[in-house]
């Protein structure tokens, strides 16, 4: 898990995340998100955040990579996928 959490993206839980929309730039897909605060943040593919990492945007998903803590106390990862129902901009 990350320590270091002052602010901005790096503070965002995979399950605290709710996408609204993905926006398609010359530099790739961005996934626009919302926290439970309902502060809004702009998210790339590979950008680290609490708990993981984006792995990939799609025009209507966001794949999470999560770690975790399994029954045995393990550090693992999952995919958590998030879906928006708006069109690419």
């Amino acid at each position: 898990m990350n320590v270091a959490c002052s602010g901005g993206p790096r503070c965002l839980a995979v399950n605290e995340i709710v996408l609204r929309g993905v926006v398609k730039s010359a530099n790739g897909m961005i996934a626009v998100v919302e926290n439970a605060a309902q502060k809004t943040y702009f998210l790339h593919e590979n950008q680290p955040i609490y708990n993981g990492f984006v792995e990939r945007i799609t025009p209507d998903s966001v794949v999470f990579k999560e770690h975790y803590l399994d029954n045995l106390g393990h550090d693992s990862q999952r995919e958590v996928v998030k879906t928006v129902n708006a069109p690419v901009v």
